[in-house]
């Protein structure tokens, strides 16, 4: 019996032992440093680096250096904002689509047959309402489609919004701050949504797309309204701000 006991303590040690804290494994050895994508990071001149960056630059001369992500780019061109709404937009992991239906792609305009992307669409309606405007409003149309792509989500960002709350066995919708990440999630979310269940099925999602935006560049259309009507919802429940506890 006792020798029982001492086998089942040796056992129970033993299995306590194994128990290591799981750590999720690299392939890159930690002698290996992160890449340095940015381009103004090489193009600085040397006579106006600190010691400290000289340093640093005759370190990576010798040391080994992981390789960039995939999404990771150095081009003048890379919009992370334009990334992530592409991300958003994707079904089915099918990225060369969606990336098709935004920015100008070669690929996927001739394996998908799209004629016009959302970009190009906002660049071009922009231009035909200025070449019809008289001289004097000429300087107040906005051209760029990336400004306007940008402004257009800027005004659908709700900055208040609702959290279900339990308190007494009821779930009290209460009034929160939201964070930035969270503005941008549903401004994307909810213009996504919107170009998706309200598209004839005889227009383009390019078409419906550029034209959302600029409604919202100009504060107007259904996006906007739901913005709107989260605010007015949390405007007739500001009673209830004093449940939040963060």
């Amino acid at each position: 019996m006792r020798r029982f006991r001492t086998l089942s303590s040796l056992f129970s040690v033993f299995r306590h032992s194994l128990r290591v804290t799981q750590v999720r494994w690299s392939r890159y050895g930690p002698e290996y440093r992160d890449p340095q994508i940015d381009k103004e990071y090489y193009r600085k001149p040397l006579a106006e680096l600190t010691e400290e960056e000289k340093y640093d630059r005759e370190l990576r001369k010798t040391q080994h250096i992981k390789a960039a992500p995939a999404m990771k780019t150095s081009s003048v061109f890379e919009d992370p904002l334009i990334s992530k709404f592409t991300n958003m937009m994707m079904k089915g992991g099918n990225k060369v689509l969606a990336r098709s239906l935004m920015t100008q792609d070669v690929w996927g305009s001739l394996f998908h047959g799209i004629p016009l992307q959302t970009l190009e669409a906002l660049k071009r309606k922009q231009f035909e309402k200025y070449h019809a405007a008289p001289a004097e409003e000429q300087a107040t149309i906005e051209r760029n489609p990336y400004t306007i792509f940008h402004q257009a989500l800027k005004n659908c960002e709700p900055v208040i919004g609702l959290v279900p709350i339990l308190k007494g066995g009821h779930f009290y919708q209460v009034p929160v701050p939201l964070a930035d990440r969270r503005r941008r999630f549903l401004a994307m979310k909810w213009m996504i949504t919107e170009c998706r269940e309200k598209k004839h099925r005889r227009v383009l999602m390019p078409e419906k797309l550029s034209h959302e935006l600029l409604q919202a560049f100009q504060n107007q259309g259904p996006v906007i309204k739901r913005k709107h009507d989260m605010h007015k919802m949390a405007e007739a429940n500001r009673a209830l701000a004093h449940y939040r506890w963060w």
